[in-house]
């Protein structure tokens, strides 16, 4: 009898939520249809106050140095290639032993060795040219 009863209310409960569940899609179906259309409008072009824009500070001459050598190296090297090229060094270097410091190095042997390296650890075509631009930069500025 008890199962006869648990049989009669899950049926019970399953009506009465597939009926509340139809009521609220079919509610919001109307109101979604009761909402006005959007009206697009062209952006408009945005006038800064006079004095908001902050002009560039300049960079520190050891730096301004490093990005001239960096673009003489490669045209193009921006602060970027910088920055990526020490992390590799770091970060993927550092991962297999401890990385070489390029300064103990000419620039002939140090490409040499760098090529030799590239191969092994499988850098991509721009961590290569980053660690590259890098590498020169430190040996050719002696910092």
């Amino acid at each position: 009898m008890s199962n006869w009863i648990f049989r009669v209310f899950c049926v019970a409960s399953a009506i009465v939520f597939f009926q509340c569940a139809a009521r609220k899609t079919q509610t919001s179906l109307n109101n979604a249809s009761t909402v006005p259309d959007a009206q697009v409008m062209e952006p408009q072009p945005v006038q800064p106050e006079k004095g908001t824009i902050k002009e560039p500070e300049p960079l520190p001459a050891e730096m301004q140095k490093r990005l001239e050598v960096a673009e003489s190296i490669e045209h193009g090297a921006t602060q970027y290639w910088l920055n990526q090229g020490k992390e590799i060094l770091n970060l993927q270097c550092g991962s297999c032993h401890k990385p070489k410091n390029p300064l103990n190095y000419d620039e002939a042997s140090w490409v040499k060795h760098m090529n030799r390296m590239v191969t092994k650890s499988k850098l991509t075509e721009d961590q290569t040219k980053y660690l590259r631009v890098y590498t020169l930069t430190l040996i050719r500025t002696g910092s």
